[in-house]
């Protein structure tokens, strides 16, 4: 798998598996993700990996990247209040979710800074470097994203963490939220090797953010052209390349639609975009 079409899970964050493809479907998206905890909630309902993968084949819907892990960095500490079942969480070993990337042929994982003091871009890149070796002898290849608020908070320090790791299986994921939340900068942007941009995330926002960014962030982002980002020129400016392209809309506001609907709605408006 290489790239393509791809409705994020979060999208359809409170439903379940089976209805993210119905909506996948209805949309003609190729490729969706999943997220460690809600696969392991499938498998207490007594749903194995081999089965949730036999029924993503028998849809035409690949799974292209499992999301997140966070726990790659020395420092990462939850919070005793974050749920199991909190998309935050992220508290699974690098080796559980290499292994679940195993079972579901899945190739690709993002690493997220959650939980954790800022980082150094130095000693992010050595511990980068070694997740990356790690998912290399899984066949993965590991992409960062930056999220503000978080140790890595802007594609700045992310990518000089990805580029000072110097590892061919890292590389960054870039979303439009988070670029738009965090630090903007266009020429940075364009100027990162289109091949090292393994995937990018479509959403949009008013031009003013909430006073809870990361309320906002869970559950206020809004569909392509429905706020004030100017996302045509963020995609004009993102390095041509074959990579996993689509929304990741949480949204409580989307999440009322049924989700063959808000499979459609997110396919025309993606699609109107790219």
């Amino acid at each position: 798998m290489s790239g393509g079409l791809t409705l994020w899970g979060p999208s359809m964050l409170p439903f379940s598996l089976e209805q993210r493809i119905e909506a996948a479907q209805a949309g003609g998206f190729e490729f969706t993700s999943v997220i460690p905890w809600e696969l392991r909630r499938a498998e207490a309902g007594g749903q194995s990996l081999e089965e949730i993968r036999a029924r993503h084949e028998d849809a035409g819907i690949g799974i292209c990247l499992v999301d997140p892990l966070a726990s790659w960095l020395p420092e990462f500490d939850p919070p005793a209040e974050i749920g199991e079942d909190d998309p935050l969480k992220g508290a699974f070993s690098a080796h559980e979710v290499f292994a679940i990337c195993e079972e579901l042929g899945v190739e690709l994982v993002t690493a997220l800074a959650l939980f954790v003091p800022p980082v150094e871009a130095d000693a992010g890149a050595e511990h980068f470097a070694a997740a990356c070796d790690h998912a290399a002898e899984h066949g993965v290849r590991l992409q960062l994203e930056f999220i503000p608020g978080t140790g890595i908070a802007d594609i700045g320090l992310a990518w000089e963490i990805v580029e000072k790791a110097g590892r061919g299986n890292g590389g960054l994921l870039v979303d439009s939220w988070h670029f738009f939340r965090s630090d903007p900068d266009y020429e940075l942007l364009s100027s990162i090797p289109g091949e090292r941009i393994f995937a990018v995330q479509i959403e949009d926002a008013p031009a003013r953010p909430a006073e809870n960014l990361a309320w906002e962030s869970l559950h206020g982002r809004l569909v392509p052209g429905d706020g004030d980002l100017d996302l045509a020129r963020f995609m004009a400016t993102v390095p041509a390349g074959d990579r996993f392209v689509g929304p990741e809309v949480f949204s409580d506001e989307l999440w009322t639609l049924e989700p063959a609907e808000i499979g459609r709605l997110l396919s025309e408006r993606t699609r109107a975009l790219l």
